[in-house]
């Protein structure tokens, strides 16, 4: 009985001491994975397979990696192909990281490291993960969305590529070291956090983790939004609001909320009392008229209250008729507020434009005219949601990710880690509440809370704000679902310049971090998470 036991116990720890073991990769067998071919029948949706076209070895001593650049080849030959980056560290840790993009995506976007992740932290590819990433299926800009009038490139931005892209670089991953990844994550922001969602979603059994920063899980409503906002900016004489008077409303929101967590710092940590507390009418003109920098007119007022509540969308879509409020009053910065109110009152042009538009317009002005229209010469400042009901349901199922039903990814095991920033205007936090909440409504908050974790950020915009917000999401993720141990108390590091390195604690929502009273301002050891 002896002898069999220890028989099975020095098959068990040798089988983990190889487990443990990184695998490791020369730079020889990095050069000759030029040209490989991946057939089309190793990757689970219609392609005509892919190539490796690229191969190098980059980095620095210390750091180096393999990196390869390749295409999936669509099946429409007129559709543009996936352009992919895949990094293979040369130990590697047996676990990969696959990264999405932005806006209308377009471009490989950094696809070597994990998303807002602490200068302190190690890299991933340091860390010994693989990365990968694409372009989700076209070139150009991440206001671009032209490349639409393609069926295929549509479907490959619409989620498609998220699975044609996993399976090539899993391919290429199990090539180079012999065996696949023990654990697949996915991490992305904004467009990336859509995808993040999406993966998990659609294709359930391949991921064993995701990392969904400031998520539009609904992208048709996001737009429809967009173009409201554009309508009540640039249709209404008077509306607009002038970078000046954008400074005016970010000042006044700061100046009446700033030390309502507890502390003066220059972030607006409690947004739920700032709502309570801060009132627009302060800023309002005699008798409501514009007379200057120093004030808002009466219309401009109007303009504030749309985006402070709300938005209709002027169509019942899969998520509603209305999207979620602008933080506008909630704690966003002067520059934050120009993006949405654009830095001038012409109505902008088709294209490119003399002036910053309105971002939020920008994108729903792309989306109706390529996705909805389909032509490029569309006034969108003309468009009637109601009168394109059909189409727009029709993309909204294609694109969006509204089930909150990913019951196959949970019971594969999978870890769901969510934030936003308090201060987004390029997707407002209340659309991730939402999310949330439905999640919440189908699973219940007890079983909730054994996979899933949202966190909101004070002061942190889309990708800047009054607190930038660094976070090593990767590390609490892959502790969950590799280790099991539950994501304890989050701590945000600002990479501003001039406040590098303060600290606030990343709370649970719906709890905000609160300064006690005393020590150190820029520890989040001195802050308690709290809903009072």
């Amino acid at each position: 009985m002896k002898v069999r036991f220890y028989t099975l116990y020095f098959v068990l720890f040798f089988a983990n001491v190889v487990q443990a073991s990184p695998a490791v990769l020369t730079q020889a067998q990095c050069v000759a994975l030029k040209n490989t071919r991946i057939e089309a029948a190793r990757i689970g949706l219609p392609t005509r397979g892919a190539v490796v076209a690229n191969v190098a070895m980059a980095g620095h001593p210390g750091n180096l990696h393999c990196k390869i650049e390749g295409q999936i080849k669509p099946i429409d030959l007129k559709a543009p192909d996936i352009n992919f980056q895949l990094y293979l560290p040369l130990s590697w840790n047996g676990k990969a990281l696959q990264l999405g993009g932005s806006g209308f995506d377009g471009a490989v976007k950094d696809a070597d490291t994990a998303r807002l992740a602490p200068a302190a932290t190690p890299g991933a590819l340091k860390q010994g993960y693989a990365t990968f990433g694409s372009d989700s299926g076209h070139q150009g800009g991440v206001s671009d969305a032209s490349f639409t009038l393609n069926e295929e490139a549509w479907d490959n931005f619409a989620g498609a590529q998220i699975k044609k892209t996993h399976d090539v670089a899993v391919a290429l991953i199990t090539q180079a070291y012999g065996k696949k990844p023990s654990r697949l994550y996915y991490q992305g922001n904004s467009q990336g956090g859509h995808e993040a969602l999406a993966a998990i979603q659609r294709f359930p059994l391949d991921y064993d983790g995701a990392i969904a920063i400031h998520p539009v899980y609904n992208v048709v409503e996001l737009h429809m939004a967009g173009i409201r906002i554009g309508q009540a900016i640039y249709n209404t004489p008077g509306a607009w609001i002038s970078p000046a008077k954008a400074a005016l409303i970010a000042n006044a929101v700061t100046g009446a909320c700033d030390k309502l967590d507890g502390l003066a710092d220059g972030v607006v940590a409690n947004p739920d009392a700032c709502s309570a507390t801060f009132k627009i009418a302060h800023l309002r003109c005699p008798q409501g008229k514009d007379t200057g920098a120093n004030c808002l007119s009466d219309t401009q007022i109007s303009l504030v209250e749309m985006l402070n509540n709300p938005v209709p969308l002027g169509i019942n879509l899969p998520s509603g008729d209305h999207f979620a409020p602008w933080p506008i009053l909630r704690g966003a910065d002067a520059s934050a507020l120009v993006s949405v109110f654009g830095s001038g009152a012409d109505k902008p042009k088709p294209e490119a434009s003399n002036i910053i538009i309105s971002f939020p317009y920008m994108m729903g002005d792309q989306a109706v005219r390529y996705e909805v229209m389909r032509d490029a010469d569309y006034d969108s400042l003309t468009f009637d949601p109601g009168a394109h009901q059909t189409r727009l349901k029709e993309l909204a199922s294609q694109v969006d990710n509204d089930d909150a039903n990913i019951r196959a990814f949970v019971q594969h095991g999978g870890k769901l880690l969510m934030m936003h920033g308090t201060a987004d205007v390029a997707v407002p936090p209340g659309n991730t509440v939402a999310y949330y909440e439905k999640l919440r409504a189908e699973f219940g908050e007890k079983e909730l809370r054994q996979f899933a974790r949202f966190y909101l950020a004070p002061g942190f915009t889309h990708s800047s704000g009054t607190f930038r917000a660094s976070w090593d999401s990767l590390g609490t993720l892959d502790k969950w679902v590799d280790h099991g141990i539950p994501p304890g108390q989050q701590v945000m590091i600002d990479v501003n310049k001039a406040t590098a390195g303060r600290e606030m604690p990343l709370c649970d929502y719906p709890l905000y971090p609160k300064y006690n009273g005393q020590g150190d301002i820029r520890s989040a050891s001195s802050f308690v998470c709290t809903d009072k």
